[in-house]
């Protein structure tokens, strides 16, 4: 068994991911999934630190103290290279509990070693790259999670889309077009077979964007 897996992602009406104003539509639609735990992409996680890149301190090296009570969720980052080095900026979100890492067997040991110094959960899985779908059959049963969203610029949401571990995909389109100097969606998604979708919801919100969520068939 798996979690239920939601690719949640806000667009322009041309399909692109950039270049439209961010009003917090996406944010405050994403929070009504109720997701135990969102996956993001490790471009994402390595991006942000080009913004806010602050020092760690003592407190980064201990684990949080986890709330039964707390509705927050985890935050699950793939990165089998071992190239991010910022986690701290994600362990110390207001909207997430804590970051659990997924590795392969080719990681690095050195950066075992920093997650490792760092008290943070990583999940050994797959052999060069990411087994997603035995990552997230460890989360299921190890970890209770029944539902899982994605926040990804991507790269990662075509890769799942493409492995069938996609449940649901749920679009904010922006009224806007922004041209293709920007990266669409579903730039990377390579697939054998075409795959049917079906309408679950379709909302306009604030008046100018338009909710829609599909159900893979």
């Amino acid at each position: 068994m798996r979690p239920k897996v939601v690719v949640h992602a806000q667009i322009s009406l041309d399909g692109c991911i950039k270049g439209f104003d961010d009003t917090g539509v996406y944010y405050r639609l994403a929070a009504q999934f109720n997701a135990e735990m969102v996956l993001f992409g490790s471009n994402t996680v390595s991006a942000a630190a080009e913004y806010f890149n602050p020092p760690e301190t003592e407190k980064d090296f201990i684990k949080p103290v986890i709330d039964p009570n707390d509705s927050r969720p985890f935050a699950i980052v793939p990165d089998s290279r071992g190239k991010l080095w910022n986690l701290h900026l994600f362990r110390n979100m207001e909207y997430v509990k804590d970051v659990i890492i997924l590795v392969s067997k080719t990681t690095p040991q050195t950066y075992l070693n920093y997650l490792k110094e760092r008290n943070y959960d990583f999940i050994i899985c797959g052999e060069d790259h990411v087994d997603y779908r035995k990552a997230f059959e460890i989360l299921y049963n190890q970890y209770n999670c029944r539902l899982i969203r994605t926040d990804s610029g991507g790269i990662l949401t075509n890769i799942l889309i493409s492995q069938g571990l996609v449940d649901e995909i749920s679009l904010v389109v922006s009224p806007c077009l922004v041209g293709n100097s920007n990266p669409s969606l579903f730039r990377s998604l390579s697939l054998q077979d075409k795959i049917q979708l079906k309408l679950v919801c379709s909302e306009i919100i604030d008046d100018n964007y338009l909710s829609l969520i599909y159900k893979i068939v």
